[in-house]
C-alpha cells in the first residue's frame, strides 16, 4: 500500500464515493485501507479541500544570532571542545544539537594533527644525504616515492590527542597543524 495518496487519485476516491460506492469498495480499488477513504471523505465534507494538511514539526532551539555566537566562538578557537563552546556562548540546545549547527554551518570535527616541524640540523642532514647519491642512479633506481605519509609520529598521538574544529578544508592545513616537539 502506498504511504500517501496523490491529489489525482483521492480525487478519483471523491467521485467514486459520490457514485454511492461504499467506503470498502474504494478502498479496495485503490489498494488502500479503509481508514484512509474515510479520512479523505471526511475532508471533502467538512473543508471541501484534497490537499493533506502541512505540519510543521518542531522548532530550532535556536536564534540565528546564537548559532553566529557558535560560529564566532569556533572561529577564534578552533581547537576549543563543544562542550566548552557551548558553555562559553550559552547556547541553549543539547550538545548533539550544539555538534549538528557546527556541521550545518560547513565545520567538521577532526582530531588536530601533529607535525614535527624540521629542525636546521634536520635540514642540513637531508641536503647531505641527497647530495651523496646526486649521481647514484643505481640507487635512486631502487627508492621509492610516495606522498602518504601521515604527519603523526605513532608514539607521541595518543598522548597528546587534540580535537580541533575546522572549516572543510585540507586537513594538513597549516592553521591546523600542532607543532610537536621532538624527542
Amino acid at each position: 500500500m502506498p504511504r500517501h495518496l496523490s491529489e489525482a487519485q483521492r480525487a478519483r476516491a471523491i467521485a467514486k464515493l459520490e457514485e454511492n460506492w461504499s467506503l470498502t469498495e474504494v478502498a479496495a480499488e485503490l489498494n488502500v485501507s479503509k481508514s484512509c477513504i474515510f479520512y479523505i471523505k471526511k475532508r471533502w465534507q467538512g473543508e471541501q479541500r484534497l490537499q493533506r494538511t502541512i505540519r510543521q514539526g518542531i522548532g530550532k532551539v535556536s536564534t540565528e544570532n546564537e548559532d553566529n555566537a557558535l560560529v564566532e566562538f569556533i572561529n577564534h578557537n578552533p581547537f576549543e571542545t563543544t562542550v566548552k563552546a557551548r558553555e562559553e556562548t550559552l547556547f541553549p540546545g543539547s550538545l548533539r544539537t550544539t555538534q549538528r549547527r557546527l556541521k550545518q554551518c560547513g565545520f567538521k570535527n577532526c582530531v588536530a594533527a601533529h607535525k614535527m616541524f624540521l629542525t636546521e640540523e634536520h635540514k642540513q642532514r637531508r641536503v647531505q644525504f641527497a647530495n651523496e647519491f646526486l649521481q647514484g642512479n643505481e640507487f635512486w633506481n631502487n627508492v621509492m616515492f610516495s606522498d602518504e605519509k601521515t604527519p603523526t609520529n605513532r608514539d607521541q598521538f595518543w598522548e597528546s590527542i587534540e580535537n580541533a574544529w575546522e572549516e572543510l578544508v585540507d586537513s594538513y592545513d597549516m592553521r591546523t597543524l600542532i607543532p610537536c616537539q621532538e624527542d
